[in-house]
């Protein structure tokens, strides 16, 4: 057997390391410069190294750049020929099988592009110990950053060389590449808000979280430095380039020499293409309507049908390479990919799947949880360590259910009725969508495992005695106030209002503090949740140091912010005990003067107005029913009575302006206001 029969023909892969060895000299200066060169740059000359825990930090986005482009040019141009009839009819004509044809491009393709990866990679092991070098890493980060760059090179590069296997246009397979690269996250995006639109109850955050982003390599790549790839991940993507490989030798030996110049060289993966490129016609046309002109059926068919007529449009056109595409058989094609695909993205969100009706059976359920920090509490990024009372339901994440029966049955007894009455915003006076309305996720964890997560905005009236069932249960409180954070070792407290800041750090007063606060959080009742109370102050804890592992740096890690609200009656007694509520609380000394006026003009202005408290000022003083005070005891009344702008007629609003010249509108409530402020008003 001569060396022109062997699979690695020693003559064609010195072709293409002679034709295009331009790519891998491209490959290495960019990775060269990207990671090593990038180790002794810093904006701030004389700083310290700094530790990293990946090197995939190094640089910004550089790195991906050329890790996104150049595996995927060479695929483009190594398999060039397939593309060019006369180029595949000289490469063809040689006496080699079309097996040993790819197997020797593939093995310089991969020549070019691996090489310069491992060579980046001792280059960075070579001047970790150099002076200069402004990053502190170890030897596994090293070996880490060449095992992902080589998997993702080779998984790009052989992606390549399957999708130029199934086209027969070089400009049409780079497009394809990256389409089919980002489709699985977009696809997935406009699904969830298809689902979101149509399905009650449907969250709407599902299709934003990170977790959707690692089904696109081009995405993951982005937010890498972020969201390293597991090991799992890594493996799944060297078992694709497995996949990959074997279908193009089985698709190459199949491809007929004529499909070069031809849009798709398959003719049986022309449904396929159709019928994807429709539907993702459709959701999108379909999600931008439904977002225009919501709960409207005419423009909802309307504009899923154009999205189908357009996708299927283009998909012909692209295909047969004209737009002379009418035929007796199109309009009848099209009947079918619209009535089938049409059926695909209803039947999700009609009432056949039981979806929007279904509430789990008490005695399936092991926890519950309610509130509007679910994603804050599921996010894998939210880094709380958890303790006895908080269940693990997914890696990472750290969800409090509650396994109260009490508190089990007064969540499903919310959402039994939610499900029941589907309060929706164009069904409900737009007062029931005011202060006190709320975006609440209700999740479930069942006995098989599973978590049931729904998502509704409750009106702030007409569910008052479901709402008081949940809200004024402790398990609620503790979750949606994170009571969990106050349980860890505080250093300090620092309270913040407007320009005024005060420091509790001695430890009993600290611990004093504390427990004051999460008594206060756990004793407020429904009404102090919904009535709207201004804060007197924000509260930030501040944890004890924790050092910094091998850096010997301490670092400082704050919580999430509380609020110090004017229910809070022992906590104020406690402020005023310790000299500490003068320093932060706001007097009527700060307040220049304070503006009133009684609110009458909901009904009277367009909804977009409404909140436009200015404009409401503005007509009151118009038809001088507006009335102007510097009186400080009138106005330390305002500030006692003070409430968010609730948008309700009969209320009283007002505007203060500050000393500083800062400005507030709040609302006052009518029972609260001073008999002498009133008198005032015309």
């Amino acid at each position: 057997m001569t060396r022109s029969r062997y699979f690695f023909n020693s003559s064609v892969i010195r072709q293409s390391l002679r034709q295009h060895g331009w790519i891998g000299i491209i490959y290495t200066l960019g990775l060269l410069f990207s990671l090593p060169l990038q180790l002794f740059m810093s904006s701030y000359p004389g700083a310290d190294p700094q530790k990293i825990d990946t090197l995939f930090r190094v640089g910004g986005n550089i790195q991906m750049l050329f890790i996104i482009s150049l595996p995927a040019a060479a695929g483009l141009f190594l398999f060039r020929y397939l593309q060019s009839r006369r180029a595949s009819d000289l490469w063809h004509s040689l006496p080699l099988r079309r097996e040993h044809l790819l197997t020797a491009h593939l093995a310089g393709g991969l020549g070019l592009l691996l090489l310069p990866v491992w060579l980046t990679a001792a280059v960075t092991a070579m001047v970790t110990p150099m002076n200069g070098n402004m990053y502190i890493y170890q030897g596994t980060d090293i070996w880490s950053w060449c095992l992902t760059v080589s998997i993702l090179t080779l998984f790009l590069f052989v992606f390549s060389i399957f999708v130029g296997i199934c086209t027969g246009q070089t400009v049409l397979q780079g497009i394809i590449i990256y389409i089919l690269l980002l489709l699985p996250a977009v696809l997935m995006e406009l699904v969830n808000l298809h689902l979101n639109r149509y399905l009650y109850g449907y969250p709407e955050w599902f299709g934003l979280s990170n977790d959707r982003l690692v089904w696109s390599p081009l995405l993951h790549l982005i937010v890498l430095a972020e969201e390293p790839y597991s090991t799992g991940e890594l493996w799944a993507y060297s078992g694709l380039s497995l996949v990959f490989i074997v279908f193009s030798y089985i698709l190459y030996r199949k491809r007929s020499a004529e499909k070069s110049g031809q849009a798709i060289a398959f003719t049986y993966f022309n449904p396929l293409f159709k019928a994807g490129v429709m539907l993702c016609a459709m959701l999108l046309a379909g999600t931008y309507f439904a977002a225009v002109k919501p709960h409207q059926a005419g423009w909802v068919l309307c504009s899923h049908f154009a999205g189908a007529l357009l996708g299927y449009i283009a998909a012909e056109m692209i295909i047969r390479k004209t737009w002379h595409i009418l035929s007796r058989r199109v309009p009848l094609e099209f009947a079918v990919y619209g009535v089938l695909l049409g059926l695909l993205i209803y039947i999700p969100v009609s009432g056949l799947t039981g979806y929007e009706d279904r509430v789990p059976a008490a005695e399936h359920i092991k926890g519950v949880y309610a509130g509007s920090n679910y994603r804050m509490y599921s996010d894998d990024s939210y880094n709380r360590y958890a303790s006895g009372e908080i269940a693990k339901v997914s890696s990472g994440s750290r969800v409090p259910f509650s396994g109260g029966q009490q508190y089990i049955e007064a969540v499903r007894n919310l959402h039994q009725t939610l499900v029941t009455m589907r309060p929706d915003k164009n069904a409900f006076p737009l007062e029931g969508y005011t202060r006190g309305s709320r975006m609440f996720t209700l999740a479930y964890q069942l006995d098989n495992g599973r978590t049931v997560v729904r998502e509704y905005l409750i009106p702030a009236q007409g569910f008052e005695p479901e709402m008081k069932a949940v809200m004024g249960n402790e398990d609620f409180k503790r979750a949606e106030y994170d009571i969990q954070a106050l349980n860890t070792e505080i250093e300090s407290f620092r309270l913040s209002n407007r320009n005024r800041v005060v420091r509790i750090t001695e430890p009993e007063d600290v611990q004093e503090f504390k427990d004051i606060l999460i008594r206060e959080k756990l004793n407020m009742s429904y009404e102090d949740q919904n009535e709207g109370q201004l804060p007197i102050a924000y509260i930030q804890p501040i944890n004890k140091p924790a050092e910094e592992e091998g850096s010997g740096r301490a670092t400082v890690t704050v919580t999430r912010n509380y609020e110090w609200l004017p229910s809070y009656k022992e906590l104020g007694n406690w402020m005023e005990q310790k000299g500490f509520a003068d320093k932060i609380r706001t007097t009527a000394q700060d307040v220049k003067s304070a503006e009133i006026i009684k609110d009458d003009y909901k009904g009277k202005l367009s909804p977009e107005k409404i909140y436009n408290l200015e404009l409401h000022m503005s007509l009151a003083r118009q038809q001088k029913l507006s009335v102007v005070t510097r009186d400080k005891k009138l106005i330390a009344g305002i500030l006692e009575n003070q409430r968010e702008y609730s948008g309700k007629n009969g209320m009283y609003a007002a505007k203060l302006e500050y000393t500083d010249g800062d400005t507030q509108y709040v609302s006052l409530g009518g029972e609260g206001l001073e008999p002498a402020l009133k008198q005032l008003l015309p």
